[in-house]
């Protein structure tokens, strides 16, 4: 893919979606062993129900309130989309995805250029006069350990308000 500062950033329309997740309250900036730990969680839950298997399945880590609160209080959802039919359990919670236009931001990054990603995002928000709703996520297209470089290939999606 591209560089951050070549990486394509476009508006496009994505549909409602139901994602089945776990959350957590508190610090997770660069916390790479608490996303593990998220997503082996929610992949452990999803794989039996044959989630996993789904080729349209997305793997997402939605920021509720990056900017608003103190790190302390942030709260993230982690997990994966899941058709209508799927229904919560134990810890597992199901969010929907609004149906939106999206800014959507693609980038191939070491685990260390999110902040770089989400900065690039938020320029150009800037930049174009645009207005966000405050749902903010990633979602993950590759599995970073079988990138030949490690990086991770990710989109970042911003509602946009109409």
């Amino acid at each position: 893919m591209k560089t951050i500062e070549e990486s394509k950033i476009q508006i496009k329309a994505l549909p409602e979606r139901n994602l089945a997740y776990i959350r957590h309250i508190g610090p997770y900036k660069g916390d790479t062993e608490l996303f593990g730990r998220l997503f082996g969680e929610v992949y452990a839950w999803a794989g039996p129900k044959g989630v996993l298997a789904r080729p349209e399945m997305e793997a997402i880590t939605v920021y509720h309130d990056p900017h608003t609160v103190p790190e302390e209080e942030q709260r993230i959802s982690v997990g994966v989309t899941v058709p209508e039919n799927i229904m919560a359990e134990g810890n597992m919670k199901i969010l929907k995805l609004p149906k939106a236009n999206y800014l959507v931001g693609s980038f191939e990054i070491l685990p260390t250029e999110y902040g770089m990603a989400w900065e690039s995002m938020l320029d150009h928000i800037n930049e174009e006069n645009l207005e966000y709703t405050g749902m903010m996520y990633e979602s993950y297209q590759n599995e970073p350990d079988k990138h030949p470089e490690g990086k991770h290939i990710v989109e970042i999606c911003i509602a946009l308000k109409d």
